[in-house]
């Protein structure tokens, strides 16, 4: 799933006149925490340094939606909308949690009880 597969479906769901530029950088801000956090937990990975419309994002398509709120959360903050803003930000938010949920339950050793 790339930046371009993100974009297009925010486009869709909430056309703006906000640039692909700031898009794309919200995109980062966003991959960037993903990145942290599968390295934290076991994973080293960074985001990639030339960060474009063809960029490989690292969750798969499973995880689309979960990118597509965040872009979606920001658009409705430079819009001052706040009721949309909490909306999409709580969808989004959501996803995020059960991500890192799942995340860390697959990549770290499992503990027993003595």
């Amino acid at each position: 799933m790339t930046v371009n597969d993100v974009l297009s479906l925010v486009d869709t769901y909430r056309p703006c006149l906000i640039g692909t530029s700031d898009k794309t950088n919200w995109l980062y801000t966003i991959e960037k925490e993903v990145c942290e956090h599968m390295s934290r937990y076991g994973e080293p990975r960074s985001p990639a340094e030339d960060f474009n419309l063809e960029t490989e994002l690292s969750l798969g398509k499973e995880y689309l939606d979960m990118y597509v709120y965040y872009v979606i959360s920001m658009i409705d903050l430079a819009n001052q909308d706040v009721a949309m803003y909490n909306n999409s930000c709580s969808f989004f938010n959501e996803m995020l949690s059960s991500w890192k949920k799942k995340w860390r339950r697959e990549h770290l050793p499992q503990t027993t009880s003595v």
